[in-house]
C-alpha cells in the first residue's frame, strides 16, 4: 500500500505535503490529456468528519473516489492544492431553485474559501461542465469511470 501526498487542513502543509496522511492509492497515477490524477479511498478518520475525497491534494490534479464497483464514483479537481470543484455523478442533485442533476450525470460543485480558511463548496448551485471542462478532464474522468455522462 502506497500513502497518498494528501490529507485534510489539519495535516496541510504550505511548505508542501502534510503531517499525517489520511489517504492510500487504489489507482496509479495517470496523465491523460495533459491533467494528472489517480484513484484514492480513506485510511481512517478519526473525527468523522471528512469528506470521501481530500480538501486538500499535493501531487495530482484530480484524485477519484473508488466505487464499491471499483470504478469512480466521484472526482475532486484542485488548484493550488485547494479544492476548487468536486464533479459529482453518483447520485442525484437538486439545487434550490429546482434545478436537477440525474444520477449518472456529472454536476459540478465549486469551492470558495471561507472566511475560516477552509474550502467551502457551493452545492447550492450545481451546474453541468462546460465544453472547455469535458475538452480537459473529459478523457481522464471517462479513464476512471468510461460509464459518466456529461450533459
Amino acid at each position: 500500500m502506497h500513502i497518498c501526498d494528501m490529507g485534510n487542513q489539519r495535516e496541510y502543509l504550505a511548505s508542501g505535503g502534510f503531517s499525517q496522511y489520511l489517504y492510500k492509492d487504489e489507482s496509479t497515477k495517470v496523465t491523460i490529456n495533459g491533467v494528472t490524477g489517480k484513484m484514492v479511498s480513506k485510511i481512517t478518520d478519526p473525527t468523522g468528519t471528512h469528506s470521501g475525497l481530500p480538501y486538500y491534494g499535493n501531487t495530482s490534479e484530480v484524485y477519484f473516489k473508488k466505487g464499491e464497483d471499483g470504478l469512480a464514483t466521484q472526482a475532486r479537481i484542485y488548484k493550488d492544492r485547494y479544492s476548487y470543484m468536486d464533479l459529482d455523478w453518483n447520485h442525484s442533485h437538486t439545487n434550490s431553485d429546482g434545478t436537477v442533476f440525474q444520477k449518472g450525470t456529472i454536476h459540478v460543485q465549486v469551492y470558495i474559501v471561507g472566511k475560516n480558511g477552509k474550502p467551502q463548496r457551493l452545492s447550492d448551485n450545481a451546474r453541468l461542465m462546460t465544453d472547455a471542462e469535458i475538452a480537459k478532464y473529459g478523457p481522464i474522468i471517462k479513464y476512471f469511470n468510461p460509464n459518466v455522462k456529461f450533459k
